[in-house]
């Protein structure tokens, strides 16, 4: 060997031969570590360095182990991934029955205590899933895995008006984002078991509309929390609209700010918030660099804009589901509402991503998003309050599950081998609301 060759020690991935003791303590230590500083700053906002110093190895140590923080979280991934199957291949019967509901309300309790486990990766499973990353594809492929597994259990269970791999796609969504509201005190004061109980009543009614009373009285439902939904006060986001920036604008100049709003919504949606640059808003409004920073000072300024437009139209969608008659044979009034709903879902979904797991560093991102959210909360429960149930029901967690189905399974839907056309997803959208909130209501 030449004294220009470099000699390098044998790498400490779990493939090596060389990991021994010391190798398999540091590689431990690395993702204990990365897993802590995703809880703290996000996934986004976690540096290589940073894990390192946190380790107290050196950079170049690290990258012996992981080619990057990528790798990191696909290793958390599969450990938190195995503890979900585990849980799955458990799972009983399900139906109609007390057994059935039984087994339903066991496999949420046993999901709400994983999540608490590896609360870290949940939280930030949205965000990354939805950027472009080396991760992406890996949630994809565990999402779908999973899925078929509860798709299979509601076949040989006997579902019925919905299709199974719908259902388990809206089940998966609907339970990921009621703990995620747990978890990010989002559950106006409801814990974990008020929380599961809730879900396995809407769930158990969802799969099974004919269950009877009888046996979802079997369940003590615990609603431990609020029995009413505040607002919270609405930020000051005055000259924050798109309409309010352009006012004295030329026509010209019009156009070009509402084109970088709309590349930016794009852009964010697409690759997410994190992963999208100033370049890419301009290259996908086909501008120079100079004329963004000619209307907004930073990309940050771009989500803030389309966060007061979104606020506003949140609103207004929000006052106007109270007028509908969710219980009416008619279904026309609630689908032109879902229509609607999703073209703003799909026009502001890396806003509301921003919002929902609060990866942003930004104040009044937050409280818009909190003010949004907590006005539909207010409104789907004023449309729920309106019926009487005989069977055990939380009227403020079943607001903030309506809202978990119209915000997140139209994006998971998305990762079925086949995804769902415009139609057929307020197809879904309506049997889950009717049969989960309205089946038996008076």
């Amino acid at each position: 060997m030449s004294e220009s060759q470099i000699t390098r020690r044998a790498s400490y991935g779990p493939s090596s031969p060389d990991v021994g003791t010391r190798g398999a303590n540091t590689r431990g230590k690395i993702v204990e570590v990365s897993l802590e500083l995703f809880g703290q700053v996000g996934f986004f906002n976690t540096s290589v360095d940073a894990i390192a110093r946190g380790a107290g190895i050196s950079r170049a140590t690290l990258y012996q182990y992981f080619p990057g923080k990528d790798e990191i979280f696909l290793e958390l991934l599969d450990e938190c991934g195995r503890a979900l199957f585990r849980v799955a291949r458990r799972i009983g019967p399900l139906g109609p029955t007390d057994v059935g509901f039984d087994n339903l309300n066991w496999w949420l309790g046993e999901w709400s205590w994983v999540f608490e486990k590896y609360s870290t990766m949940f939280v930030q499973w949205t965000a990354v899933a939805s950027s472009e990353t080396a991760v992406r594809p890996e949630i994809t492929r565990f999402i779908g895995g999973y899925n078929q597994r509860i798709a299979d259990r509601l076949e040989s269970s006997g579902l019925k008006g919905i299709e199974a791999k719908a259902a388990a796609v809206t089940m998966t969504a609907v339970v990921h984002r009621m703990n995620l509201f747990v978890h990010t005190n989002r559950a106006y004061g409801r814990n974990t078991q008020s929380v599961v109980d809730s879900v396995s009543v809407f769930l158990q009614l969802m799969l099974f509309p004919e269950t009877p009373d009888s046996v979802l009285a079997s369940l003590d439902l615990s609603a431990v929390g609020h029995d009413a939904i505040d607002i919270p006060p609405m930020p000051d986001i005055a000259g924050s609209t798109t309409a309010e920036r352009t006012v004295g604008l030329s026509k010209r100049a019009v156009n070009t700010v509402q084109t970088l709003v709309e590349a930016g919504a794009v852009q964010f949606r697409e690759r997410g918030y994190h992963r999208t640059s100033v370049d890419d808003i301009v290259e996908e409004a086909g501008f120079a660099r100079g004329t963004f920073y000619k209307y907004f000072s930073e990309k940050q300024d771009l989500l803030v804009a389309l966060s007061a437009d979104s606020a506003t139209a949140a609103i207004d969608l929000a006052d106007r589901i109270t007028h509908i008659d969710p219980m009416s044979d008619d279904d026309c009034e609630l689908r032109a509402w879902l229509d609607e709903y999703l073209h703003f879902l799909m026009r502001y979904s890396g806003t509301i991503d921003a919002w929902s797991e609060r990866s942003v560093d930004s104040d009044i991102v937050s409280r818009l998003g909190a003010f949004a959210q907590a006005h539909v909360d207010r409104a789907l429960l004023s449309l729920i309050s309106s019926k009487t149930r005989d069977y055990p029901f939380d009227p403020v967690m079943s607001a903030l599950i309506f809202r978990a189905v119209i915000a997140r399974v139209p994006q998971a839907t998305k990762e079925l081998p086949t995804p769902l056309s415009r139609d057929e997803e307020i197809d879904l959208l309506t049997a889950c609301i009717k049969r989960g909130f309205f089946t038996r209501a008076r």
